[in-house]
């Protein structure tokens, strides 16, 4: 395990460790689970998305988080999905996740207000790193187009982190997916919810995982 003052290393690093565990894949564990949104409790009602969250835990305390999201909010009013806050289900207190590129101009925004939901927010990545104005909001993800985004994650815990842990955090909602530019002049804040069934499906990999574990 690294030790704490290491936790952002070069990313050259994380990929090379990262090559040479998943060379033996008993060592390595993915998960994604399906995402939505939950228009009834956003803020204004009119950005919409649908994604997923996919986990790979690495090695020791490495992990690496992708999030793939889709705007599918009326192309009637536009809007760009501008930005996206996290807070992670994870035991270690200094838990931490570093954006680290992705498809649009997002940079990292962590420690964020992301009020009325909560604040602060742990992770995150937007136009700007401001999610609430950062940026030109037609640099963001178009309705009808979609967006992936990666982010090295450090944590004591990381072989135990699932992809629904970065739904998980102290708050009724703990990701949240930003809107801005729409045609009648609101923004949007909208909360993530897992698919229907999605937690189910991923409580089953995950025992299944466990259990190819102890028999390995």
């Amino acid at each position: 395990m690294l030790n704490r003052a290491s936790r952002f290393f070069p990313r050259a690093l994380f990929a090379t460790a990262g090559v040479v565990v998943l060379g033996a894949s008993s060592f390595a564990s993915a998960d994604t689970i399906q995402i939505f949104a939950d228009t009834t409790d956003s803020t204004e009602g009119i950005g919409d998305f649908t994604g997923s969250l996919t986990y790979d835990f690495i090695v020791g305390d490495m992990g690496v988080l992708t999030v793939d999201l889709t705007n599918t909010s009326d192309p009637g009013n536009g809007g760009w999905l501008t930005g996206f806050i996290f807070n992670i289900g994870s035991s270690d207190p200094d838990v931490a996740a570093l954006y680290t590129g992705g498809t649009h101009p997002f940079e990292d925004a962590p420690g964020q207000n992301g009020a009325p939901f909560g604040n602060p927010f742990l992770g995150g990545a937007a136009l700007g790193g401001d999610w609430l104005g950062g940026g030109f909001p037609g640099d963001g993800i178009a309705v009808g187009d979609s967006g992936s985004f990666s982010f090295d994650v450090v944590a004591s815990d990381a072989g135990s982190l699932q992809a629904s842990s970065f739904l998980e955090g102290p708050y009724q909602f703990n990701f949240i997916v930003r809107f801005r530019g729409f045609l009648d002049g609101n923004s949007d804040k909208v909360p993530a919810v897992p698919a229907p069934g999605a937690l189910a499906l991923l409580g089953f990999g995950a025992l299944a995982q466990r259990k190819r574990r102890r028999s390995a």
